[in-house]
């Protein structure tokens, strides 16, 4: 399997998350037109009827949705330039990965609420952000206590 060097690896994340962000604030301007796809979509198939007060909650969500994913997309770059400067095992490290998995979650909960109009396909992004969410929890329960285990050992030297 091919080994990407770490340091290498770290700056294609950078990259890919300042590309991220770009696209963001791009999705911002753009977002009543994706959102009417969206509806469109929702409509031709037949799943439900979405008009009048119910596409401006659609658009509403969306912006929340957006800004929620901005802000974790945020967290993580400077997590990211927390291990860039080798400042992996620290408190502010921990507390950005609380952050991305709160940050999850909350995607998660807007999801649900879109559920009303876009059912399985929101439900299905719900749960993956949740559980992504959840996962980000273990590696931060993980990350803190190698911390904590770290902070022991440079007190013992």
């Amino acid at each position: 399997m091919l080994k990407i060097p770490s340091k290498f690896s770290i700056t294609i994340s950078i990259a890919v998350s300042v590309a991220f962000f770009a696209l963001c604030i791009g999705l911002g301007f753009y977002m009543p037109e994706f959102a009417d796809l969206m509806i469109q979509a929702v409509n031709d198939l037949g799943i439900t009827k979405v008009e009048g007060s119910d596409e401006n909650i659609i658009l509403g969500l969306a912006y929340v949705a957006l800004v929620f994913i901005t802000l974790i997309d945020i967290l993580l770059f400077m997590l990211l330039m927390k291990v860039k400067a080798g400042k992996v095992f620290t408190a502010e490290s921990v507390g950005l990965i609380r952050g991305i998995s709160w940050g999850c979650y909350l995607v998660a909960g807007v999801f649900c609420g879109l559920a009303t109009y876009f059912t399985f396909v929101a439900l299905l992004v719900a749960f993956v952000a949740a559980f992504l969410g959840l996962c980000l929890r273990v590696v931060k329960n993980v990350i803190e206590e190698a911390t904590e285990i770290k902070a022991e050992n440079d007190m013992t030297v």
